[in-house]
């Protein structure tokens, strides 16, 4: 199983700032690996490889096979959430409305994702 990892969602915005966007992906490619890892039974999950290829080759689709897989990647975390024992809190408008908002959907996403990892690992009996 992946290792679930609490990360600050304040750092991984400013690493995508500095890093401009590289770290993002980076990231994007985890996030779905961790989804993956705690709802592996998820049909909708997406691939962390195929998430990072198609936001830097969206163009050829004209951004539609990324925005398909930005709405599975958010359908994912909300079963997610509910696969670790959590009501689903997630909300896929925000994180769309954030995306614009200086790409501060990446603090939200972590925020929730820090909160699922919290729950299997108290289920767990592990400490966060």
């Amino acid at each position: 199983m992946e290792e679930l990892k609490i990360r600050s969602p304040f750092g991984v915005w400013i690493l995508t700032l500095v890093s401009f966007g590289i770290y993002g992906l980076f990231w994007y490619a985890k996030t779905a690996t961790q989804i993956k890892a705690v709802n592996p039974n998820n049909p909708g999950n997406v691939s962390g490889s195929s998430l990072v290829v198609w936001m830097l080759f969206g163009f050829i689709t004209l951004y539609i096979v990324p925005i398909i897989n930005w709405f599975k990647l958010c359908a994912s975390i909300k079963a997610e959430q509910q696969a670790a024992g959590l009501a689903p809190t997630f909300n896929t408008g925000v994180a769309t409305l954030l995306c614009f908002l200086a790409g501060t959907n990446l603090c939200y996403i972590q925020a929730q994702q820090n909160l699922v990892v919290n729950a299997v690992k108290a289920r767990q009996g592990v400490p966060a």
